[in-house]
């Protein structure tokens, strides 16, 4: 650990002392200051007294980050990966809160996503691709008065293009190891004198890069397709409208786990690094439907805003957890599941927001309604051989699922003195929950039947911020926050025959937080260090315990998290931008209920939480006279994530080691910037990691879940 922490804060160190010899440049360059809506209003990232992780479309394009499992290792204090319902699924894990039951209607993440201020509910549809995605902003720390419930170790905001009346767009394409094509195209302009249209589509599949060793082929093949269209009113006065409407679909030939020896933790499949050896064939697909209407009234000191959307999920998908288990019957699927959701979602804001006494105070208030109703069908087959010479199919789990909120904000933010600004919000959230469904009463009953269960719960919660900043002076800010954030309640659904913890209710989690930040710009605009220190104090902490395959929710504990986070940008010569970041974080649990399965087994770590997380990298643009004005871009970036748990019990099948990975890339470009060929590749030291591993049953399931191995692309951009 102490080697990761020196290495990430001598990266950090070179790259601000690697900025003073650009004062002797004539042509100084500053690094990028974007504008970000981190406090539901547009400002600098520089003045925003939030501890947020900006990437305009430049940025994304560097880093490879194309969906948003490909963020963790950009972002301070950020998990992402996939989760073992499919590929299109993925837990997120920020500031030690955490979910791991993506895949189920009833999940309830800790990090609220959105797209254009539209919330997404479910975690199955996160890791889809998007075509037009012109900034990611990633905000660490509470969001719960003005992003709400979900938000409460942070939130992941995407933006699209919007319509205007500049017209242009690009086409990209680009081929790749393992079958690898994937397709770009996005345009936008004025249709008529008060209207702009953005179109964008995206296409793109990939082989198998596992090896099935029961099946003898590769396995891991994936496919996604999207399109989405906006309209939007341009130059009519006060009014603004824009309606836009997507689609994405999913199709993957499933999650492949590497199935292990549960005394040993050897793999057992054979063949190369992640094989697996399922004997049957599995699948999954996700389509995704969404309509959005943003309204706003420009009133001078004041402006409205409303935000209506509808989204429609169906998501299907099939999994052996087992990954192939050798039983009295030979090679067999230990434990099938196959699950069927069908989700739909409606949400509606409403905003005001001004300034008054000369621009002094600064306001905004809100209402906010969110209804979601769902159903979830998993059908469960236990291998043969297990409990006796045949495979034994239970009846179907059925779940029907609805969940409204609603919820009133506002925030105020008073400039005391030119450089001493306070805000002080509150957020007021009332949450109902239902759920019914049927299960198997029991393994051994015979004959089976079908049990009904059902619940529901009211639960209410005030959500405060308090803030101050000061500047120090034009190019040093400073603040300190305190908030509070909460993650919903809700009940327990991933059960297999066991009827007494089906529809269990657990109560919301929450989280008080203490941040200490400062935002710092030097030598005339061209390097940048940003600081975050914070410590957390989580209550009823929501922790899920893998039980025979059932996925338990309990309040297990109180804990206190503790961190520091750091970003560094610079750029010392023009054409060259280095970039670095790291988190320390230090978890404890303060309490941990005798009756979890956590304390049964003596954990003392929190899942998903690594000590060290470190990321530093860089691009050159070079111009040669040879080029006449075109320009070869190299960029690369390394990042370190230290060892995780992947479970609550801290199981040694689920004990992750450090992560280290290097991505590369180099392009070039013409002189007008219109065309663009480029070779990149992630991991291209073919580093052999997990992503997470679990033990399913105990002495019987044992699983890792391997990661992407080297993967290397070329492809061209064209705009227009």
């Amino acid at each position: 650990m102490r080697k990761s922490v020196l290495c990430g804060a001598a990266a950090v160190s070179a790259i601000m002392v690697g900025v003073t010899p650009a004062l002797a440049q004539e042509t100084p360059t500053a690094v990028e200051d974007l504008v970000v809506t981190a406090q539901r209003r547009e400002q600098k990232l520089q003045d925003a007294p939030v501890a947020v992780s900006a990437f305009g479309a430049k940025a994304l394009d560097q880093l490879q980050i194309t969906k948003v499992e490909t963020l963790g290792a950009a972002v301070p204090s950020l998990y992402v990966s996939q989760i073992s319902a499919s590929p299109s699924t993925i837990q997120v894990a920020l500031r030690g809160a955490l979910d791991q039951t993506g895949g189920m209607i009833t999940s309830e993440p800790p990090v609220g996503i959105y797209v254009d201020d539209v919330y997404q509910a479910r975690l199955s549809v996160a890791n889809l691709d998007l075509a037009d995605v012109t900034r990611v902003e990633v905000l660490r720390g509470p969001q719960g008065t003005l992003y709400g419930r979900n938000s409460m170790t942070g939130a992941l905001k995407y933006v699209t293009r919007q319509p205007g009346d500049a017209a242009g767009g690009a086409l990209e394409a680009s081929w790749g190891d393992y079958g690898l094509q994937r397709y770009k195209a996005s345009a936008g302009g004025a249709i008529t004198d008060h209207v702009g249209a953005t179109v964008s589509a995206l296409f793109s599949e990939r082989d198998g890069w596992q090896q099935n060793t029961a099946l003898k082929k590769k396995v891991g093949a994936r496919r996604d397709a999207g399109v989405r269209l906006a309209l939007g009113l341009i130059d009519t006065g006060p009014f603004s409208a824009t309606v836009s409407a997507a689609y994405a679909r999913t199709d993957t030939d499933g999650q492949h786990f590497s199935p292990l020896d549960p005394v040993t933790l050897k793999p057992l499949a054979g063949g190369d690094f992640g094989s697996t050896r399922s004997p049957l064939n599995t699948d999954t697909k996700t389509e995704q439907k969404s309509l959005a209407l943003h309204l706003g009234y420009d009133l001078g000191a004041v402006q409205l805003k409303s935000i209506t959307a509808y989204q429609r999920l169906d998501d299907r998908w099939t999994l052996d957890f087992s990954g192939g288990l050798v039983a009295g019957a030979g090679l067999v699927a230990g434990f099938l599941r196959g699950s069927q959701t069908e989700q739909e979602q409606s949400s509606q804001e409403f905003q005001a927001l001004g300034e008054s006494f000369d621009g002094r105070l600064q306001w905004i208030g809100g209402l906010f309604w969110f209804k979601e109703t769902g159903g979830q069908v998993l059908s469960d087959t236990i291998g043969a051989g297990i409990y006796g010479s045949y495979a034994v199919p239970l009846l179907p789990t059925t779940i029907h699922a609805t969940s409204e909120s609603v919820a009133a904000y506002g925030q105020l933010e008073w400039r005391f003195t030119d450089r001493l600004k306070g805000s002080a919000g509150l957020r007021w959230t009332k949450d109902e929950k239902t759920i019914a469904g049927t299960i198997q009463n029991g393994l051994a009953a015979y004959p089976a039947s079908l049990t009904s269960r059902s619940n529901e719960g009211e639960w209410k919660v005030w959500t405060p911020k308090f803030n101050l900043q000061y500047d120090v002076s034009d190019d040093v800010m400073v603040y300190g926050t305190i908030a509070r954030g909460y993650r919903a309640g809700g009940f327990v659904a991933l059960s297999i025959a066991e009827p007494s913890i089906f529809t269990k209710a657990y109560d919301p989690e929450t989280v008080w937080s203490y941040e200490a930040g400062a935002k710092i710009e030097a030598f005339e605009h061209r390097a940048r260090l940003n600081l975050a220190a914070y410590v957390e104090q989580l209550k009823d902490l929501q922790q899920n315990v893998i039980s025979n395959g059932s996925i338990l929710t309990q309040n297990a504990a109180e804990a206190r998290i503790a961190g520091l986070e750091l970003e560094a940008a610079a750029t010392p010569v023009k054409g060259l931008d280095l970039f670095a970041s790291l988190a320390l974080t230090d978890a404890e649990y303060e309490k941990l209920d005798a009756s979890t399965a956590a304390a049964q087994a003596g954990a003392k770590t929190l899942p998903l939480v690594s000590k060290v997380q470190a990321q530093v990298g860089g691009t050159w643009r070079i111009e040669p006279e040879m080029l006449k004005g075109g320009a070869i871009i190299v960029s690369a970036d390394y990042s370190h994530r230290g060892p995780r748990y992947a479970e609550a019990t801290n199981a040694q099948a689920g004990r992750i080691g450090a992560v280290d990975r290097v991505n590369a890339g180099v392009a070039w470009e013409s002189p007008s910037a219109a065309w663009r060929v480029f070779v990149q590749g992630r991991n291209v030291l073919d580093a052999k990691d997990y992503v997470s591993g679990a033990v399913f049953i105990p002495g019987l399931i044992v699983y890792r879940l391997a990661d992407e191995p080297a993967m290397w692309s070329a492809g061209v951009k064209v705009k227009f």
